[in-house]
C-alpha cells in the first residue's frame, strides 16, 4: 500500500507527513499478539482509505523514535499504540484491543 509507510525517526516522520495536516501514527510490537490483531485492523482501514495517510513504527526496532513519540504526545507509551494528528497535535488515540477498523471510521466521520 503506497499510503502506508514506516518511519524510524523525526526526520522520517516529518518526510513523510510533508505539508499534510492530517495523518496516522501506529507504535507496533513485532512479537506481541494483541499488536498482530491491531496491525490487522489498521491495515484493513488503511487498505480501504487510499486519500489517509497511515504511518507506523516498530518498537523493537526504534526503541529511541518510540520514547520520542511518548514526549512529543505526552501520552505514557503502550504497544500497539494509535494516534491520529491534525496540525501536529494528537486529536485521537487507541490502545491495544481498543484500536479497531470501526473506531477510526466513526472518528473520521
Amino acid at each position: 500500500m503506497k499510503n502506508l509507510v514506516q518511519v524510524n525517526s523525526l526526520d522520517s516522520l516529518k518526510q513523510a507527513v510533508g505539508h499534510n495536516q492530517h495523518y496516522w501514527l501506529f507504535k507496533h510490537s513485532s512479537t506481541c499478539p494483541v499488536s498482530a490483531e491491531a496491525w490487522n485492523e489498521y491495515n484493513e482501514y488503511c487498505s480501504l482509505h487510499s486519500n489517509q495517510i497511515f504511518l507506523y513504527l516498530v518498537v523493537q526496532e526504534d526503541r529511541e523514535f518510540s520514547q520520542a513519540i511518548e514526549e512529543i504526545t505526552g501520552m505514557k507509551h503502550e504497544s500497539p499504540q494509535l494516534f491520529h494528528f491534525t496540525s501536529q497535535k494528537v486529536d485521537w488515540h487507541a490502545s491495544h484491543h481498543k484500536i479497531k477498523r470501526e473506531s477510526m471510521q466513526e472518528f473520521i466521520a
